[in-house]
């Protein structure tokens, strides 16, 4: 079960990092979580930093042992946490406002935002072991109740910054836990094309024609989804479908 163990940290470089510590000294299982209330030095896709401030927001790492998992389908976890943190993000905003649209979409591979702002980023760290993944270490940052933030942060926006109240951290970690639960379950059991459509038709962009950049200069695509390694899939204008991995191809506001 997901979150049956919890470590609460005070303070933590990362919860990652921490979890890999508990991994090498065989002190972990699965769906172990680690929670800091404090993470200092976090880390998000390729070594940027993730800033969050002390005690007001949600800096996790869950901790599976998904041997099931062919490694050439591993990008199925980066899916399953995703749309978990959405399942968990609409659950907590309908609370709320039970008419409203939040508009939450996942920015490729795996930040969620809410309209053009981010609320969420998720690193997932996977070790191969032959022909399975042997340990996914998927490391979660949920902005909950932060109203102010960073110049350096280009686009934050947090919970309480949309439903206009405060969230208490530890129901939020309980509730989230029962999200990613359900969508791990439904991946063991291989449900896995319903994920991947609820993924693809998630994905900021999907469907809509937008200008991209990458090392060839300007391109105009579509978004068609991702493959199963997580390369997303860009129709362009002649018809064609090109495959591009993560930082081959940005967004052009």
């Amino acid at each position: 079960m997901i979150g049956k163990k919890i470590f609460e940290l005070d303070r933590v470089d990362s919860t990652n990092a921490f979890a890999n510590q508990l991994l090498l000294s065989g002190q972990t299982g699965d769906g172990d979580v680690v929670w800091a209330h404090e993470q200092y030095a976090g880390r998000g896709q390729h070594d940027h930093a993730w800033v969050s401030e002390a005690g007001l927001n949600l800096t996790l790492t869950v901790i599976f042992r998904p041997l099931f998992l062919a490694p050439d389908r591993q990008f199925l976890l980066n899916k399953v946490i995703s749309l978990a943190v959405v399942d968990y993000l609409n659950t907590a905003i309908a609370s709320v406002n039970e008419t409203g649209q939040p508009g939450l979409t996942i920015k490729w591979p795996n930040d969620i935002y809410i309209g053009n702002l981010k609320i969420a980023g998720i690193l997932i760290e996977n070790r191969i072991m032959g022909s399975s993944v042997e340990v996914s270490m998927a490391g979660i940052g949920i902005n909950i109740n932060q109203l102010s933030f960073s110049s350096e942060i280009p686009n934050p926006v947090s919970l309480i910054q949309v439903i206009h109240r405060e969230t208490v951290l530890k129901e939020a970690l309980l509730s989230l836990c029962h999200m990613i639960e359900q969508r791990y379950e439904a991946l063991k059991a291989n449900r896995t094309d319903s994920i991947d459509l609820q993924f693809d038709q998630l994905l900021l962009g999907f469907g809509k024609w937008r200008d991209f950049t990458c090392s060839e200069g300007k391109l105009e695509g579509k978004i068609k989804g991702v493959n199963q390694f997580g390369q997303l899939l860009l129709e362009l204008r002649n018809g064609e479908v090109q495959e591009f991995n993560h930082r081959e191809v940005e967004f052009l506001k």
